[in-house]
């Protein structure tokens, strides 16, 4: 080798070695592994409103969140969602639907760097035994929509499963009756038609009263409302004003309520209203219903929000449902009673009254429970044209030729096509397949009055939200 070759070597050889270690110097540095949370401790302990669940405090730092699961020798095991720690040390996770009577084993999980999950601690609980005041009610029949049940008991509101057994409850006695519901916020709204308080009373997972609900500047109405997934609402409120009937077949000052609709903001704005005050004629009412000093004009038992995003309203007091504009506040259809616009298609019985529990059940369908002005009651369900003002009966379902419910009662309808009906005060909550046939009901409750049944899909808030109507 010439010594010019032994040079470019030599200098070749340099060059590698610094671009090696330039390459080290400024090269990837490895990611180093984050820090394993410290766990600090965990306590579960008995839920004050409901034995059959529980709450597990959880301590540690540098977690992002915790989750526990639970389980009874030789059961499968259940688990909770992840609570976020939200900076704290500390944060409550609830472990609910748990069996009666029953020792579980209970281990808290924590997560951090967004994916990392570990077990750090096994304890124990015990629940408790089912206040006498639950009703017990059986199932029959197995062609049921996943998920758990909802019902609205005159001594508090009560969640059950499939198989009938109850997971969740609340003691909130008002004597006659209550008013819950599940709602897209993952919050539950309780409200008895004795309460003298005026307002929903809003409710977390646990029964923990949170906050209250109520139309603003106005009477709350008692039965329906429409809690969004950002916690606005939709709510049912009342005005009442006096007239002079006496030229219609009432008195000079008679007390006429009506009801306003108003669109309240999570901060507890009005975002939007209409009054039905400012759409409806007093002789829209039976000439029967407006004779005496108290006129009950509209009484409004239901809102819902259609496929299209505006209202349906049902107004008992006018046999009528109605469909309104959600954002002009124009009246889009008016289906039964004195202002009927629809041509009934296909029902034999030719009309309804005194109907509840209104939803949409497709693109330009609808279902509710006719209670009727005798017996029997039936869950209904209408293909709806606008333009050629039909209504045609798609299908309607009785439980018994005696089956009858004067007041009360509800209406949901499912993704899968099946559709839900209480019939209020008989105590008969039955679920309806795709053609109106009964594919599941319960049993042991009759003469119960139940005034909602409300299908959801999880106990756990964060699993509700925008999957409750």
């Amino acid at each position: 080798m010439t010594q010019a070759q032994h040079r470019r070597s030599a200098f070749g050889l340099l060059g590698l070695a610094l671009a090696l270690a330039a390459c080290g110097a400024e090269g990837p540095v490895e990611p180093q592994p984050e820090p394993r949370p410290t766990f600090i401790g965990a306590q579960a302990r008995a839920n004050p409103h409901n034995t059959i669940s529980a709450v597990v405090t959880v301590a540690a730092s540098g977690a992002d969140s915790a989750f526990v699961r639970f389980w009874r020798d030789g059961e499968p095991s259940g688990r909770s969602p992840a609570y976020a720690f939200a900076g704290d040390t500390v944060v409550a996770v609830p472990m609910l639907g748990l069996d009666t009577n029953a020792a579980y084993a209970v281990e808290t999980n924590l997560v951090w760097a967004d994916t990392v999950t570990e077990a750090f601690d096994t304890t124990d609980f015990t629940s408790g035994a089912l206040p006498a005041w639950v009703p017990q009610a059986g199932v029959q029949g197995s062609d049921t929509t996943p998920g758990f049940l909802a019902l609205s008991y005159p001594e508090g509101p009560v969640i059950i499963d499939n198989s009938g057994k109850v997971v969740w409850y609340r003691f909130f006695p008002n004597g006659v009756l209550n008013s819950f519901q599940a709602h897209g916020d993952g919050r539950y709204t309780v409200l008895g038609l004795d309460d003298t308080t005026d307002q929903f009373h809003v409710l977390d997972e646990l029964g923990e009263e949170v906050a209250g609900l109520s139309c603003v500047g106005r009477k709350t109405r008692f039965h329906d409302l429409l809690v969004l997934s950002g916690s606005d609402a939709w709510m049912l409120c009342d005005e009442t004003r006096t007239m002079d009937l006496s030229g219609l077949g009432g008195v000079d000052t008679a007390k006429v309520t009506a009801t306003v609709v108003q669109h309240v903001s999570a901060a507890g704005l009005v975002l939007w209203e209409w009054n039905a005050f400012d759409h409806f004629a007093i002789t829209d009412i039976p000439a029967a219903n407006r004779s005496g000093p108290n006129v009950n004009f509209t009484h409004g038992n239901g809102v819902a929000l259609d496929t299209d995003g505006n209202l349906l309203l049902s107004f008992r007091s006018l046999n009528e449902i109605t469909k309104v504009n959600a954002t002009t506040g124009a009246v889009m259809w008016r289906f039964g009673g004195l202002a009927n616009e629809f041509t009934l298609l296909g029902d034999p019985k030719g009309s309804f009254e005194r109907q509840h529990g209104v939803r949409p059940s497709g693109t330009s369908q609808i279902q509710f429970l006719d209670n009727g002005a005798t017996a029997p009651s039936r869950l209904v369900r209408f293909q709806m044209d606008p333009v050629a003002k039909t209504a045609q009966l798609i299908w309607e379902f009785r439980d018994s030729d005696t089956t009858y419910t004067f007041v009360g009662g509800s209406t949901q309808a499912h993704a899968n096509g099946h559709g839900l009906v209480s019939f209020g005060v008989e105590g008969r909550v039955i679920e309806v397949d795709a053609l109106g046939n009964r594919a599941w009901e319960l049993t042991g409750i009759d003469g119960v009055y139940v005034f909602r049944a409300q299908r959801i899909p999880s106990l756990y808030a964060s699993e509700r939200i925008d999957e409750t109507q």
